[in-house]
């Protein structure tokens, strides 16, 4: 009887997800940071903000998808070759992504429920129903939440990029190149 081969590579939706969630990801908080600093006649600021949401609710059934796939299929095996601390870090770092992936666009769409001034559509195809009386100070203490939460989304993701570069091209051999499983 043979034993079937490992896998070696992401599903390809996995892998496709992976990317299009992290290039949208990095485009949300780039947008973040820029319309946060605007002042707030700037009429860019506002359709900023729109596209924003819009985004922000276009990324939590991606993700969704993402993490049913994960966890209804086969996936890559971390190398042997890491250390153990390596493969808990690893695990700990995409816990916490897939953790802030969904945390982040909830909270920023509740925290527009509470303010209830503006409507929280999807790309003006659909309005979202306000279900939350209106709060200003929840508003703003979710408006803190949802911004610390999206940079330590950011730390994060510079971790994840860092470690898969440093098994790339630092680690002796390249037995624990994990980047070729999501390329």
């Amino acid at each position: 009887m043979s034993v079937a081969p490992a896998t070696t590579k992401y599903p390809l939706t996995m892998r496709l997800l992976h990317w299009l969630i992290g290039i949208l990801i990095l485009g949300m908080i780039a947008s973040g940071w820029y319309m946060h600093g605007l002042p707030d006649e700037e009429p860019l600021k506002e359709e900023l903000y729109s596209l924003h949401k819009s985004f922000g609710i276009t990324l939590l059934p991606l993700i969704l998808i993402r993490l049913l796939v994960r966890l209804s299929s086969p996936i890559p095996e971390l190398p042997p070759q890491m250390s153990w601390w390596e493969k808990v870090l690893s695990k700990l770092t995409h816990f916490l992504l897939y953790l802030l992936m969904f945390s982040i666009p909830l909270s920023g769409i509740i925290m527009m429920d509470y303010l209830g001034i503006f409507p929280l559509e999807w790309f003006g195809v659909f309005t979202m129903p306000d279900l939350i009386p209106d709060d200003m100070d929840m508003f703003e203490q979710l408006g803190e939440v949802h911004e610390i939460l999206a940079y330590s989304l950011l730390g994060l993701i510079l971790l994840h990029i860092l470690g898969a570069l440093k098994h790339r091209f630092m680690d002796k051999g390249k037995d624990t190149d994990v980047l070729k499983r999501m390329i």
